[in-house]
């Protein structure tokens, strides 16, 4: 069975020299790459730039806040169903974590809304997979048992979609990514993050486990690279595509620079993948 070839709504926008925050403009470069063939869906990102409560914890710049529209789940439904794009999986906003290990009752609350805003719209668009950052990554102690129950009691509302917690790095004390993503039901490994710590071979054994991988690379000359790494891009992904017969969803993020410029290339380096 082949594996559905997906590519993430966010840095993609930026071969359309649109901003990641810029919903309308994000869905008119997905329309494009769409009528090219090159993918079976997408990833949709949910940003935290879209909330109106506050600005973002994690990587935004204020200033993108203060410019960027709002939207409620409900009319970010509205606007992707009105283009009629498949969406396989979806990204909850990259701060749940962070809400969710605040030890602030308030800000457990708002994770506890994200991750149920995330999954309620996965099941409506019918993507099958739902991806978390589930924790703050600067955190040296987690509490992996209350992560695990707030996740969990809240996914089991949504059979349909497999909640899947994505291998983001961590300061927590005698973990790694690898180790803390074992506890969780379904897992997201990212390329990146496993050769940061290398950690990829680590995988093997919970490949029951994985249902999303997303495939981290910077586009040069139509083909794609992982950067500072032990391994690279297309052997990872024979790897696991060939060696371990993994069969589920390939997600796409590109890194690197992107502009306009670079859309064919892309196109070109999309296409790659059904060759390895």
């Amino acid at each position: 069975m082949a594996n559905l070839i997906s590519v993430s709504s966010a840095p993609t926008a930026r071969f359309g020299n649109k901003k990641y925050y810029d919903l309308v403009g994000t869905l008119e470069v997905m329309k494009r790459i769409l009528a090219k063939s090159v993918v079976d869906g997408f990833e949709l990102q949910l940003e935290p730039e879209w909330d109106s409560e506050n600005p973002p914890l994690t990587d935004g710049q204020t200033a993108d806040w203060t410019e960027t529209p709002k939207y409620t789940t409900a009319e970010i439904l509205e606007l992707v169903e009105s283009e009629n794009l498949p969406i396989l999986s979806v990204h909850g906003n990259r701060d749940i974590g962070v809400y969710l290990c605040s030890g602030r009752a308030k800000d457990l609350q708002k994770g506890k809304h994200l991750v149920f805003d995330a999954l309620s719209l996965a099941q409506k668009l019918g993507a099958k997979v739902c991806v978390f950052h589930l924790w703050d990554t600067w955190k040296s102690k987690l509490n992996l048992k209350t992560l695990k129950k707030t996740l969990s009691s809240t996914a089991i509302q949504f059979p349909e979609v497999r909640a899947s917690v994505e291998n983001i790095p961590t300061h927590s004390e005698g973990q790694t990514p690898a180790t803390l993503v074992r506890s969780f039901d379904y897992v997201t490994l990212d390329l990146k993050w496993a050769s940061m710590y290398n950690e990829l071979d680590q995988f093997k054994p919970i490949l029951d486990k994985i249902v999303n991988v997303h495939l981290r690379g910077r586009l040069d000359a139509n083909r794609w690279f992982l950067d500072q790494s032990s391994f690279g891009f297309y052997e990872a992904l024979s790897k696991i595509r060939n060696e371990w017969g993994y069969s589920g969803l390939l997600t796409v993020e590109p890194d690197g620079p992107k502009d306009e410029s670079l859309f064919q290339s892309f196109l070109e380096a999309m296409a790659s993948l059904k060759q390895v």
